[in-house]
């Protein structure tokens, strides 16, 4: 059956189209950014693991906060004082202040909706279990936000990386 198509102009895309593309980019490149910091926690812990006394034998955890608080547990040991571990702490500490927005990224469900400027506003649902309940959180952002909070986490992650880089570098040397 031959039918007859019409070729038609392609309609540009709407106001919504173009800022759900940009919140996509901004939900990824945050994702990618909190993957690299845990990449890096990852094997600094598998290191310390091996190479501290005090890591050595115990099972490496599954779960992505407890890597960072068995990181943490390893860095403030008396095991590994040096001014690397100190800065890596601080790091730490900082980036961890976005946890709640990394799960909300990674495990929640986000609508997209535009204001009268064009700017997205991403509207965000995670559902969990909290003391044995059904807990429902939400988190409204804004585009001008989000891109406030990019530059946050990118910043934090590189801190991040390069503290547990030196961190890393500092336990392969032999004593």
């Amino acid at each position: 059956m031959n039918a007859l198509t019409p070729i038609v102009a392609a309609t540009p895309p709407s106001h919504l189209d173009a800022a759900c593309v940009r919140l996509n980019q901004w939900r990824g490149q945050m994702v990618e950014n909190f993957a690299r910091s845990e990449q890096a926690v990852t094997e600094t812990l598998a290191l310390l693991n091996d190479t501290a006394p005090q890591g050595r034998g115990v099972k490496l955890p599954h779960l992505v906060g407890q890597r960072y608080g068995r990181l943490i547990a390893l860095l403030s040991s008396d095991a590994t004082p040096s001014g690397h571990t100190k800065v890596s702490l601080a790091a730490l500490q900082k980036f961890r202040e976005h946890d709640a927005l990394r799960t909300m990224l990674c495990h929640g469900v986000t609508k997209a909706a535009v204001d009268r400027g064009g700017e997205w506003v991403a509207l965000m649902t995670l559902t969990s279990f909290k003391a044995n309940a059904v807990t429902i959180d939400r988190m409204t952002l804004l585009e001008a936000e989000g891109g406030a909070l990019l530059g946050q986490v990118v910043d934090y992650r590189r801190r991040v990386c390069a503290a547990l880089g030196q961190v890393r570098r500092e336990a392969r040397v032999p004593k």
